[in-house]
Formats: C-alpha cells, structure tokens, sequence
C-alpha cells in the first residue's frame, strides 16, 4: 500500500500521468475528494506528476 491519499477522479484531464490516481492502492487505501471544477483553477493543487510505468513503479516502492 502506498501511504498517500489517492485520487479517483475519473474526469480529471491529468490522471494519466498523476501518481495520486496511478499509484496501486490497497484493499483499505484512502481516497481525497478534489474539486477543480472552479473558474479560478486550470489545474489541481495536489497533482503529482509521473511521466511513465517504470517511475510509477519506483514511486510505488519509495511510497510504502
């Protein structure tokens, strides 16, 4: 289990590269509730970027 709070916003445009939507929970992961839907924000605050599977893998690991 990784010790972060994961994303499950299917509809965000950066989840395919965001570690907090990528990262492989476990059977009792928590999960954050993020609003980006207002005028004011093009962008989540709590994005964590991760270019591809090897980093999402090293990440995976580091975040235990």
């Amino acid at each position: 289990m990784v010790d972060i709070s994961m994303c499950s916003r299917r509809d965000c445009k950066d989840k395919s590269t965001c570690f907090r939507y990528l990262a492989f929970p476990d059977e009792y992961q928590s999960y954050i509730a993020v609003n980006i839907n207002e005028p004011s924000k093009n962008t989540c605050e709590l994005y964590w970027r991760c270019r591809n599977a090897k980093e999402l893998k090293l990440m995976n690991r580091l975040n235990k």
